[in-house]
């Protein structure tokens, strides 16, 4: 099985905006910043638009944003909150963030490593938010993390998961997939033939049960979701999105 972790280091040190956003434009040596973070701050500016006129008026005082990346939505955000924590597992990704919030001036923008327990994001946020970052992560160990980024959500604050739930294979495709995330050096085998470089990772897509994720938010005292649903290409994904409106509960 391959390991995300590695392939996200590996993105973060070699082509870290691509690793973000897997368009053309945004591999290392050509990409336009002004227009990758245009992407940022125009997505985050429609989600918090929708979820305020869907949900009510956010709290703007703490914003976490999981899988972070190079900042392209966590530094738009700092323009709107009064702090914001990024998190990501690779280490070569937030060093570029960190660098590109010392160039723009941003002082509310901290980012920090992550780990499975979420050690690094202490205390409670308005607004956790994670976006195209679990479709890569295996569903084992996705689903205990979103338990824990829903943990860390204030009452009166409100969280919004992006998964991947559909990945639109036919069942020669799904069977090549599992083949490349399986038999060592299938994968490089695979770039080779694409023209790609051999040592380029893999992004893994998993499928994620929402039902899972609309249990854990009940349990904790989420109130009615809002629903989103997004096509990635052949990739069905979902926006889930709700506010935390009482006490954590644990129900017999």
């Amino acid at each position: 099985m391959i390991d995300t972790d590695r392939d996200w280091r590996i993105w973060g040190e070699t082509d870290p905006y691509y690793g973000v956003v897997s368009a053309p434009q945004f591999r290392r040596e050509q990409v336009d910043l002004d227009a990758f973070f245009q992407t940022g701050d125009a997505y985050i500016q429609e989600r918090l638009g929708r979820l305020e006129r869907q949900l009510g008026t956010l709290p703007r005082r703490r914003a976490l944003d999981f899988g972070c990346g190079v900042g392209r939505v966590a530094l738009p955000l700092a323009g709107l909150f009064d702090e914001v924590v990024g998190l990501d597992v690779a280490p070569g990704m937030l060093k570029e963030a960190e660098r590109l919030r010392l160039e723009r001036g941003i002082g509310n923008a901290h980012f920090r490593q992550s780990d499975d327990r979420l050690s690094t994001a202490v205390g409670e946020f308005d607004f956790v938010h994670s976006y195209i970052v679990f479709q890569h992560i295996a569903v084992e160990r996705g689903l205990p993390l979103i338990g824990r980024l829903l943990d860390h959500v204030a009452i009166g604050g409100m969280a919004s998961i992006h998964v991947a739930i559909r990945r639109g294979d036919t069942p020669v495709r799904a069977a090549f997939y599992r083949a490349r995330t399986h038999i060592p050096g299938l994968q490089r085998l695979v770039h080779r033939l694409r023209g790609k470089k051999p040592s380029e990772p893999m992004m893994q897509m998993n499928e994620y049960p929402v039902s899972a994720i609309f249990a854990m938010m009940h349990l904790r005292g989420f109130g009615q979701a809002l629903v989103d649903v997004e096509r990635h290409g052949r990739f069905l994904t979902m926006h889930i999105a709700a506010r935390r409106i009482s006490p954590t509960e644990i129900l017999p």
